[in-house]
This record gives C-alpha cells, structure tokens and sequence, in this order.
C-alpha cells in the first residue's frame, strides 16, 4: 500500500503542471486548418462580392461588417457531391458552411482572408443524438477557387472598362 502511494505521488510530481498546460498543435491540425482558409490579395468588399457568387446555396445570416456568411442546412442529398462518387456516403447527414472574412494589410497591396467551416451533421436515427463528422475540405477548396475565379473576373473587367475610357 505504501508502495502505491509512494508512486502515485512520483508520478504527480515528475508531470507536475504539464497535465494542465495546453498541448501544442500536431501538424495534421495545423495543415487542417491551414486548408481550410485562403488569402485573396483583393479587396474586402471584391472578395465579399466573389464569395456571394460562388456560393449556390440559401444564405441564412450574413454581416458584412463583422465578415460573416453562413447558409441554411444543406440535405446530403441535395449538395455538393464528390466528383468519384455518385450518391452522397451518407443519407441522412445535413450540413451548413460558414464563411468568415478578415481584412488584412500586406506590403503594397489589400488582402483578404477568407476561413470556409463545413459543419456536417449526421442523423442515425430519430430519437439518438446527432454526430459531428469532419469534412474531407474537397468541396471548401472548391468554393475557393470560385472565389478566385470570380476575382480574377471583376479584375479583367475593371482593366477593361478604364482602357475604353
């Protein structure tokens, strides 16, 4: 008995606080994350503008001001499908994306740092608690590239319009 408490209290004091401080971040979270933000070297209001014409979905609240999209849920059934798959993995899932939007400064020229969560749900059934799955980051790269497609739009137009003038 002696000998047990005696090793628990070693093991307590050779952790000490490092129980309680934050553990770093792996490099899977930080490429997690990193995937699923993009800086656009445009304008707030451009890239504002892109990302309401890239997005096909109902827009439940959105604040320009506070850089915030966010859509209605989104049937598996009805959105956006992976291009190897031709039936979504699960049924019964729902999700919503929300979009957020910081203006930033770099040497020279406007930035914009757009951040897409995909928040998927999946029912099992009626009366169990519905699970959080992450998103596979296939459909958010793809609304970034609208986004920059729709960038480089407006861009080309704007060039155009001043050399008629």
């Amino acid at each position: 008995m002696l000998r047990l408490i005696f090793s628990s209290l070693l093991v307590v004091s050779l952790t000490g606080c490092g129980l309680l401080s934050p553990r770093p971040e792996s490099a899977d979270e930080i490429i997690e994350k990193a995937s699923q933000q993009k800086i656009f070297y445009a304008p707030y209001d451009s890239v504002w503008r892109a990302a309401h014409s890239a997005l096909s979905y109902t827009i439940a609240n959105e604040n320009q001001d506070y850089g915030v999209i966010e859509t209605d849920f989104i049937k598996s059934v009805d959105g956006w499908m992976r291009p190897d798959r031709t039936r979504p993995e699960y049924k019964s899932a729902r999700y919503k994306l929300l979009l957020t939007f910081a203006r930033g400064a770099t040497p020279g020229r406007e930035s914009t740092r757009v951040t897409i969560e995909k928040k998927i749900e999946i029912f099992r059934d009626f009366v169990s608690e519905k699970t959080l799955i992450p998103s596979d980051g296939l459909e958010e790269q793809s609304i970034f590239y609208r986004i920059e497609r729709e960038i480089l739009i407006q861009q080309a137009l704007k060039r155009a319009a001043s050399a008629v003038q």
